[in-house]
């Protein structure tokens, strides 16, 4: 496993500790984090404050479940499965997530998802034909 593959999968696996802080020593001051679809996070500052947000809009669950990962160089890709607790219970969010890093760090982070599906997961709504049949 690559430096720059270990590093994202511990950033991905301390979502699961729901600490926006925890996880500023993994991104660059100036990285850049986009939900595409929805406005840019831009310096650590901000992707930190934007991930607390994401945590206590989902206060009983969040982690990351990774089904894949791969990485050339300073670039890794990841598909995951984004956990969130939805009036069903613990549900995943199909996300593909591109990571760049520098000297280590995360630089620019983009994670693209369905941005409907967690709406129609909190209202209940039967979502089983919308995530891949493999997870």
């Amino acid at each position: 496993m690559s430096d720059s593959v270990r590093t994202v999968q511990e950033f991905c696996d301390l979502m699961v500790r729901r600490n926006a802080e925890a996880c500023r020593t993994y991104l660059a001051a100036d990285a850049v984090y986009q939900n595409c679809g929805m406005p840019a996070s831009v310096g650590v500052d901000a992707i930190v404050e934007n991930l607390a947000g994401q945590f206590a809009s989902f206060p009983d669950s969040y982690e990351y479940v990774m089904k894949n990962i791969a990485g050339n160089g300073d670039v890794v890709l990841t598909e995951r499965l984004d956990m969130i607790r939805t009036p069903s219970g613990v549900q995943g969010v199909p996300v593909m997530g591109a990571f760049v890093l520098a000297d280590g760090k995360i630089r620019r982070w983009h994670d693209y998802w369905d941005t409907s599906l967690p709406m129609k997961m909190m209202t209940g709504e039967d979502v089983s034909g919308l995530v891949p049949v493999s997870y």
